[in-house]
This record gives C-alpha cells, structure tokens and sequence, in this order.
C-alpha cells in the first residue's frame, strides 16, 4: 500500500512524553523529527480535536491528505513538487486523554501514529503534560473508513499528534504547536484547522500562496460555508440555515469591507493561516492572554475569543 519500505520515519513510530509546559518545550532539550531530518517546513499544519467522533477526523485528515497530494502534483513549481510532502507536517493536538474518542485513537493506530499501552504518567518523578507521537504515514482513512494508500493518489504525510494529559481547552492546544513545535520548525505558514473542517483539495495550495505572492500579508483565511447535502436539503435545518446565512454575510460584506483597510479583526479559527514570523512577539502573546480569561475581559476582547472558537462549528 505505500510507497516506501525503508526508513525509519515509515518503519517506526516515535514516542515522546513531555513533562513541561508548551512554553518550555523548546529549552528543555526536545526534539522532532524533521530536525533530525534537516527538513524545512514550508506548511505547519494544526487540527485541533476534543471528543469529536471518527466520522469528522477522517472528513478533515482526509482533505488533508488530498491537498498535500496536490502539492506534489505541482512539479512546476519552485517550491513544491514530487517530494513537496516533506515541506508540509500535520500536528494533531487533542484536548485531554481521558476526552479522546476511542474511535479517533483506532484511526490513528490504523495511520501508525498512535500505539495504546506506551504512554507513560511520569518520567523521573515528573508527572507528564503531552504525550507525542511522529510517524510519516502511507495509510488515509477516509470518511467512509475504507483504508486507502498510494495507489490511490496518496503521498506520505508526516504527523505529529500531541494528545494532551489533561483538558485545557482550545487555545492551550494552539500554545502547544505554536510555542512549543513551532520554535523548533520554523515554518513559513501556519495553517489552524477545526476536525470536522473539509478543505477542498486545492484549498490549502490557494492559501499558502497568498502568503507566496505578496510578503506583506501576514494573515489569510478560506470562505468557510456549511455542507448544505443533496439538493441543498440541509437548509430544511434552520440551524444550518442560520449558519449558511452568517458564513455568507461575512464571506460577502465584513470580511471584504475589513480587507479593504488591510486589517481583519478576527479570523475563523476553524480555517485560517498566518505567516509564522509575523505571529512572533506581541499578536501571540495577545492571543494567548484569552488562556487565562476567567471574566474579567472587556466585551470587544471577549468577542475575539468567542469567535475564534466558535468560527470552527462546521456542519
């Protein structure tokens, strides 16, 4: 079913178990794979899960997995190509252990990248915070849970999943990848994904090269809109509906209007990308203060945080 028999990144799975913080990764002597490798990685990729079912993971890894196909499928370009898959990590981070759906678990065993039974609590007295799992699979599960590989078009794809000790929400999971993986990466363009988000499969290429053609962008996002079903019979959903109606308001009215003043307040949590540098410093620090929130917020700081998570309830 793959391509490629030999290496250790296709042969064995790595485990690591983190006793710090996301912040203290980085210093406490850590390391990834694609380091290892002496990899540059063009595209960082995070999908952030709680207890979502094995039907939405799949509908996104197996988007997913199709955009990156299509990066290797460009072999004009400069920067992707034949081995475009080796620019482009996927870092899954779920939200607590004891919240994972077991299902999700068994689809990942599938892909190689998770082995139950290995994770430890502690390490030399320490209790540990996340435990991580690397391993370049072959194997897409997609969201009919047929089992599919390269002779269906797939490429490798290298996966980092970060399962979390403890349950501390959604934007503890972003401190994870981007203070803690992302210092020790250095991507050119991080990408945030919600399970249950599906790319459509040059979504992901459309996106980066925003961020190609004009350097001075430092932010961008995809129209995000909900699967309306055959005969668009999801509308009879006045839920759906509701949701159709604000995606396009703001797809056709805030979001342009903002644009035109080259800045955008908020972008969707669900599918958005933003260049990695440009996070550094103050935007990030910003972002993470919404961590320690408990109520003591003005009402136009609470929005952005309210939205960046709930941007991401596709249906």
């Amino acid at each position: 079913m793959g391509k490629y028999q030999t290496g250790e990144e296709f042969t064995h799975m790595r485990y690591t178990a983190a006793t710090c913080s996301a912040d203290d990764f980085p210093s406490q002597g850590y390391s990834l794979r694609q380091q290892e490798y002496n990899r540059q990685t063009e595209i960082f990729i995070v999908v952030t899960m709680y207890n979502e079912d094995d039907e939405l993971f799949c509908k996104s890894m197996a988007a997913i997995f199709k955009n990156i196909a299509h990066l290797c499928s460009r072999t004009r370009s400069r920067t992707w190509g034949n081995e475009g898959w080796k620019k482009v990590t996927v870092c899954i981070v779920s939200d607590g252990r004891s919240k994972v759906n077991p299902r999700v678990l068994n689809v990942l065993g599938i892909m190689g990248v998770y082995q139950d039974g290995i994770m430890k609590d502690h390490v030399n007295g320490k209790p540990v915070q996340a435990h991580l799992f690397e391993y370049t699979t072959q194997v897409c599960v997609d969201q009919e849970l047929k089992v599919k590989g390269h002779d269906n078009g797939y490429v490798p794809v290298q996966i980092l999943f970060c399962l979390k000790e403890k349950n501390a929400k959604k934007i503890n999971s972003h401190r994870w990848f981007f203070n803690a993986f992302g210092p020790l990466l250095r991507p050119n363009v991080c990408m945030l994904i919600d399970v249950g988000t599906k790319p459509k499969e040059t979504a992901l290429y459309h996106l980066w090269k925003a961020f190609d053609r004009s350097p001075s962008v430092g932010g961008a996002y995809g129209e995000i809109y909900a699967e309306l079903g055959t005969g668009c019979s999801n509308l009879l959903n006045p839920l759906v509906a509701a949701q159709n109606f604000e995606y396009k308001m703001s797809n056709i009215l805030d979001k342009p209007l903002e644009s035109v003043f080259g800045y955008i307040s908020v972008l969707p949590g669900a599918f958005s990308a933003y260049r990695y540098a440009a996070l550094q410093g103050k935007p990030l620090s910003q972002y993470f203060k919404g961590e320690l929130m408990h109520g003591g917020a003005d009402i136009f700081a609470a929005n952005m945080y309210l939205v960046s998570v709930c941007e991401g309830v596709c249906v």
